[in-house]
C-alpha cells in the first residue's frame, strides 16, 4: 500500500540526514496519503537509514493500518497540523542547529533579512515549550499551525509543513539557511533589515 510515497518519504528522509537537519533517530517526518491515512516514520530509527519497510501507515486517529514498527511518539503533532491545514500534505520535523538555537532563546528567525524567507516561507512562529509527544506540544503547535509553514518548537526543533514531502523538505532547508546566516551575521555586525516597499 502506497508504495511510490513510500520511496519517496524515505529519499526525503537521507535528504534530511545527509543536509545535517536531523541526527541519530532525531525527528519524524509524515505524508498525507488520502483523507483516512498518513504515512508516518518509525520511533527509534535513523532518518539516515530508514528503509521503505520501515515506514507505517497511520489512520487519522494514530491508529496502525499497516507496518510493524512503533510510530514516532509525535504523532499528535503532526495530526494537529493536518487537522488545522487541511491543505498540507507533508510535515516534516527535525532538530536543525541553528533554528533549535533560535528555538532556545525563545525567539522565532526573523524574515525581514533576507529575502528566501518571504519567497519560500509562509510564515514562522515560535510554539511554546511542551514534553516532546505530548498532548499538550500538539496543541501549542495547533495554536500556530494556521498561517504559518515553519514553527519552531520552544527548547526543541522546528517543523515545515508542505502541500508535498519535497516542499517541506526545502522549507526546513530555507529555515536552517536562514537561521544560520542571521546567526553569522550578527557575529560580523548587526544585520540589516531588507527595506520596507
Amino acid at each position: 500500500m502506497y508504495e511510490e510515497q513510500k520511496r519517496e518519504l524515505v529519499r526525503i528522509c537521507h535528504l534530511l540526514y545527509e543536509k545535517n537537519l536531523v541526527t541519530a533517530a532525531d525527528g519524524n517526518v509524515s505524508v498525507r496519503v488520502s483523507e483516512e491515512h498518513i504515512l508516518l516514520t518509525p520511533s527509534g530509527k535513523s532518518k539516515g537509514f530508514v528503509e521503505e519497510g520501515d515506514i507505517l501507515v497511520l489512520d487519522l486517529e494514530g491508529h496502525l493500518a499497516e507496518g510493524a514498527g512503533k510510530p514516532s511518539r509525535e504523532y499528535p503533532m503532526h495530526r494537529a497540523v493536518y487537522e488545522e491545514r487541511p491543505e498540507a500534505g507533508a510535515v516534516v520535523h527535525t532538530h536543525p542547529v541553528f533554528a533549535t538555537a533560535f528555538a532556545m532563546a525563545g525567539k522565532t528567525v526573523p524574515d525581514r533579512y533576507l529575502i528566501e524567507t518571504k519567497v519560500a516561507l509562509k510564515g514562522i512562529a515560535l510554539a511554546g515549550y511542551a514534553a516532546p509527544g505530548s498532548d499538550a506540544l500538539a496543541e501549542q503547535v495547533r495554536k500556530v499551525a494556521a498561517g504559518n509553514d515553519a514553527i519552531l518548537l520552544q527548547n526543541h526543533g522546528a517543523l515545515t509543513v508542505g502541500h508535498d514531502l519535497m516542499d517541506a523538505f526545502l522549507k526546513m532547508e530555507v529555515l536552517e539557511c536562514v537561521a544560520k546566516t542571521i546567526i553569522m551575521s550578527r557575529l560580523v555586525g548587526d544585520p540589516v533589515a531588507i527595506p520596507e516597499e
